[in-house]
C-alpha cells in the first residue's frame, strides 16, 4: 500500500499538532492540564481559568498560515494566522496574560470546549 498525498498531509498535520502542544507545554508548564486535543481532528482546545476557551487549529489549505488561534473576544473572536510553533506560544502567552473575554450572559463560554 502506497500513502496518498493527503494522507500525508494529515499524518504531517497531526505530527505538527502534537509538537505546537508540547511547545505550549514547555513554554507554559501550567497548561498541561488545560490543553485537550481534539480526538477527531488536528485541533486543541485550551481552557483558561477563567472559563473560556482558546483553540489552536489547522488552516485549510488555502489560509495564509498553517494554522489558527482562536481568542475569545468582544463582539467576536479574535482569529491569527500562524506559521510556526513558536507563534502559537507568544499568542497564546499573551492571550492568557488578558483577563478573560466573557459573553453577555457573563459565564464566559464563547467558545464550547470539548
Amino acid at each position: 500500500m502506497f500513502f496518498t498525498h493527503d494522507i500525508a498531509d494529515a499524518f504531517g498535520d497531526w505530527l505538527e499538532r502534537g509538537h505546537i502542544q508540547r511547545a505550549l507545554i514547555a513554554a507554559l508548564p501550567e497548561l498541561a492540564d488545560a490543553i485537550t486535543p481534539d480526538e477527531q481532528r488536528p485541533l486543541l482546545w485550551i481552557r483558561r481559568p477563567a472559563g473560556d476557551t482558546l483553540i489552536v487549529a489547522r488552516a485549510a489549505d488555502d489560509a495564509a498560515g498553517r494554522w489558527i488561534v482562536g481568542i475569545p473576544d468582544q463582539p467576536a473572536p479574535t482569529l491569527h494566522d500562524v506559521d510556526s510553533p513558536d507563534e502559537v506560544v507568544d499568542i497564546v502567552r499573551d492571550a492568557l496574560a488578558r483577563p478573560d473575554s466573557r459573553d453577555d450572559q457573563g459565564d464566559g463560554r464563547d467558545i464550547p470546549g470539548p
